[in-house]
């Protein structure tokens, strides 16, 4: 994991030689499997490769509830690509991989050898997260030079291993702002 984050800061390092890039930071909604509850707060660094395109990375810390199962905090690392259009919409993807936390929201119980029960731990094993995201927005300051104001909807696809497999990916949706750091 250590060899991919070092590929993946390389890689922006060597994009953002000789380019504008902007610190932006965003928040929004963070719907597990669409609909359980979450939120996600996100910094990205974007290195604009022309007037239209930029090479987006972003760090994603988010929660979400999924009632009657879990809690989960996560961490994630993304790096994209990003296409603006004159209309001052946008379309944008992205690979990531991050960490997932979660604690259960019911009691657990554990039988040993003898047969007797004492009461477990909710919390569960760090679960390595890859991810793609894909996504569509719109920039309220298209005609402004030097601010960027966006709003977007994200849906992504995530994978929790060992716990879930690449057979078997956990989708979501993130709708948010992201407002340019001056």
């Amino acid at each position: 994991m250590k060899k991919i984050l070092l590929i993946i800061i390389a890689i922006m390092s060597l994009s953002s030689l000789n380019a504008q890039s902007r610190l932006n930071i965003g928040a929004g909604y963070f719907g597990h499997t669409i609909t359980h509850p979450g939120v996600v707060v996100e910094l990205e660094y974007e290195t604009y490769v022309s007037s239209t395109m930029s090479l987006p990375f972003r760090l994603d810390v988010g929660f979400y509830h999924h009632p009657r199962n879990r809690n989960a905090l996560f961490l994630d690392v993304n790096y994209g690509f990003r296409r603006y259009f004159k209309s001052g919409l946008f379309i944008e993807q992205s690979i990531g991989i991050g960490i997932l936390g979660s604690a259960l929201n019911t009691d657990v119980f554990a039988v040993d050898d003898d047969g007797n029960v004492s009461e477990g731990s909710r919390l569960n094993e760090p679960q390595f997260m890859p991810s793609l995201t894909v996504g569509i927005g719109y920039n309220l300051t298209k005609n402004k030079e030097n601010t960027l104001n966006l709003i977007w909807l994200r849906p992504k696809i995530s994978w929790e291993i060992p716990h879930k497999t690449t057979a078997n990916f956990s989708p979501a949706l993130q709708i948010g702002f992201t407002h340019q750091i001056k």
